[in-house]
């Protein structure tokens, strides 16, 4: 489950370059990098290497670059492997990864749905916005 909740004080939290994540080593807190990696550009090899990251964080944003590849900074980035995150992050077991792994894939197919439903639903809009104008013609 996501380390942020909502109607939280964003402004609190620092927005982190790549320099910081190697020049301070295991400092930052899950919400801190969670919020980071989702709303701004870090390399997430570096993450992994240079921070202490949850099984959640780690399932859902950096292997392979979490869903569709949208947190990917580059294409290192979009192959990062289970393995490879037990390797960096000693403290997280295989068992943990499986668990997050089976919540990330939950969450990510109703993100899916819920695009789709967006999609559609703009489709649908323009559809109707079109026939509205035909009827003015």
């Amino acid at each position: 489950m996501s380390e942020l909740s909502e109607g939280m004080d964003i402004s609190a939290i620092p927005k982190l370059s790549d320099k910081d994540i190697c020049n301070n080593p295991f400092k930052y807190d899950a919400k801190t990098l969670e919020w980071n990696i989702r709303n701004s550009c870090l390399s997430l090899r570096k993450l992994v290497r240079y921070q202490k990251l949850t099984p959640y964080i780690c399932a859902k944003y950096v292997v392979f670059g979490g869903r569709n590849e949208m947190y990917a900074d580059c294409a290192e980035d979009a192959w990062i492997s289970t393995p490879e995150i037990i390797g960096y992050q000693p403290h997280i077991t295989i068992e943990e990864m499986h668990q997050a792994h089976r919540l990330a894939d939950e969450e990510d197919e109703l993100e899916d749905a819920i695009d789709k439903s967006k999609l559609l639903k703009s489709k649908m809009g323009i559809e109707v916005a079109n026939r509205v104008i035909r009827e003015q013609i």
